[in-house]
């Protein structure tokens, strides 16, 4: 069976339409994300772009903040402060990747918690910690959502996260653990991790490298996660072998029209569920 992320994003979208045309009304105003691209890195363009182009599409706003690569630290943070502090913004996200001579965590901390669409925010990380998800990193939300879209349980299943980033490994970890799942985070480092893939329930893959999950490291009851993004031969693959694992697997996500799909749906959603507490905190 595959699990269909453009379905489910169009699903999103279609509750999402409504809802901020009926805010509009309410407020005279759109809800709107503000994100900020430093560099030149040409995914990240497009990724940001993607995004505006959808929101507009859904009665919503944004606008993309280009910074050149050579930006000091202190001018992305003030501009990050800046756009915190307007109340006709309720939602902003940094893109990555970020130059190297910039202190990541500096700069997410300096996104308003409340307006921080992307989860990354150390305060939200800390929240989710305590099982407070208000605030969640898109992608490990995605990959819940579409659990819960296809009815997988996932209380008391074995879990295997490929990934320990705090973009998708760390977050998704708790997001799992919150739903009693029993967790293993494999990395570079694990021993026998073909042993650990193959006796598991569900499979998270998020290494970028095109094809790593192979048929021999599954079973016919695996249900697998492909959250990796890969160019191959001029094509977008995931981690996964697909092809290959399409009838061995109980159910996978495609790549592309799996996670991806269902992240950038979500990155919106957030930015309206901002919008809507943000005006009711307000008073107006």
């Amino acid at each position: 069976m595959i699990l269909d992320g453009k379905a489910l994003a169009k699903k999103i979208e279609s509750k999402i339409a409504q809802e901020a045309l009926e805010f509009q009304k309410i407020y005279n105003m759109k809800a709107s994300l503000h994100t900020i691209l430093i560099g030149d890195d040409e995914a990240s363009r497009i990724y940001a772009r993607s995004k505006i182009k959808t929101l507009k599409n859904l009665n919503m706003d944004g606008e993309i903040h280009q910074l050149p690569a050579t930006s000091s630290q202190e001018e992305v943070i003030n501009m990050i402060k800046d756009l915190s502090s307007r109340k006709d913004i309720h939602g902003i996200m940094v893109e990555m990747p970020i130059p190297k001579n910039l202190d990541k965590n500096a700069i997410l901390s300096n996104i308003n918690p409340i307006k921080d669409v992307d989860g990354q925010n150390p305060i939200n990380l800390g929240l989710l910690m305590l099982g407070i998800e208000d605030h969640v990193p898109s992608t490990p939300r995605a990959v819940i959502r579409i659990l819960e879209e296809y009815n997988v349980p996932i209380s008391g299943k074995n879990i295997c996260i490929i990934n320990r980033t705090p973009v998708v490994g760390k977050p998704l970890t708790m997001l799992m653990l919150n739903r009693d799942a029993t967790v293993q985070v494999c990395h570079s480092k694990t021993r026998n991790l073909e042993d650990l893939t193959k006796s598991s329930d569900i499979v998270v893959v998020a290494v970028g490298k095109p094809f790593f999950l192979k048929e021999n490291m599954v079973n016919e009851n695996s249900i697998v996660i492909d959250v990796g993004i890969n160019s191959y031969n001029g094509k977008i693959v995931g981690d996964a072998d697909f092809d290959h694992l399409l009838n061995k697997v109980a159910m996978i996500t495609p790549v592309p029209g799996g996670v991806g799909s269902v992240t950038t749906m979500l990155i919106v959603e957030q930015t309206l569920r901002n919008a809507q507490k943000l005006m009711k905190n307000q008073g107006i």
